[in-house]
């Protein structure tokens, strides 16, 4: 999965390993990567978005507990007789809880869908339950103050090239996750000419969206994950790359559910608050 929750800038100055030669950007956005991808396992959830469908078990009942939800597009059920898939309308169910508002900064995702149709249930069975939506635990982004410049962005261009539609609020770094349009994509590498022109190097079409063709001036934004993850992502990352010159880094006594082990005190504290208590029943 392309995606870090930290950049590389800001791995890479004076406040975590003070690095400022580009010798080892690609091992060290890589290891920001796999400090992402470690975050998502320690915490049985993901932070960027994903677009797609999932499945569930039925549970009988009114009420699926699902994994962390931006916004769902349709929900559909399988008869159990048939084994038809019938599509609810959108005012036969609700996301829960309704005051979440993940596309806000520091708020959270939707957990459960609600059935507010008078007599219906979601169905008792094995993935008898597809939700399509946009999955992940928030949807928040900034304006970097940057646009496609010169000529337009063709669905198969690996490299964009923007320019500063005023202040550029928001400068990008390797390791953001950026969107135009309805795409997102991972940047791999800046280049900026000192002329106000910069050119990003990115992976296109990633979590679940599709590659495009985007106008000129087109307007670019940037993922924004919770701070404490992002801060704990760049400090595991760090960590790992220090421990490639000194000893191993001494672990902590086990909470009793052996998952202690590599992490340091201060990540475990930043992430204690986004550890998923319980898992949704998917398929």
């Amino acid at each position: 999965m392309p995606n870090a929750y930290g950049d590389l800038t800001t791995l890479k100055s004076a406040a975590f390993l003070n690095a400022p030669d580009d010798g080892q950007d690609e091992r060290l956005l890589g290891m920001l990567e796999t400090a992402s991808r470690w975050i998502d396992g320690y915490c049985d959830r993901h932070f960027f978005t994903s677009t797609g469908e999932r499945r569930f078990d039925g549970t009988g009942r009114v009420v699926l507990a699902v994994t962390d939800l931006v916004s769902a597009d349709e929900v559909r059920v399988r008869q159990g007789s048939t084994g038809r898939w019938i599509g609810w309308n959108s005012g036969d169910w609700l996301a829960y809880p309704l005051n979440a508002a993940p596309t806000e900064p520091d708020r959270r995702p939707y957990t459960r869908i609600v059935v507010t149709a008078g007599g219906r249930r979601f169905p008792l069975s094995r993935g008898g339950v597809i939700i399509a939506g946009l999955w992940g635990y928030g949807d928040v982004r900034e304006d970097t103050g940057l646009q496609v410049s010169g000529a337009e962005a063709a669905a198969g261009d690996v490299e964009i090239t923007v320019a500063a539609s005023g202040d550029v609020s928001a400068p990008l770094s390797a390791g953001h996750t950026v969107r135009i349009g309805d795409e997102q994509m991972y940047v791999t590498v800046v280049s900026d000419d000192g002329q106000g022109t910069i050119t990003l190097a990115v992976q296109r079409g990633v979590n679940g969206t599709t590659p495009a063709t985007h106008a000129t001036n087109s307007g670019v934004s940037v993922y924004r994950y919770p701070s404490a993850v992002t801060e704990a992502c760049l400090q595991q990352a760090a960590l790992w790359w220090r421990e490639r010159l000194g000893a191993p880094f001494l672990t902590p006594e086990s909470d009793g559910r052996g998952d202690a082990g590599d992490v340091s005190p201060a990540v475990r504290t930043l992430l204690k608050p986004y550890r998923r208590r319980a898992a949704a029943l998917g398929v």
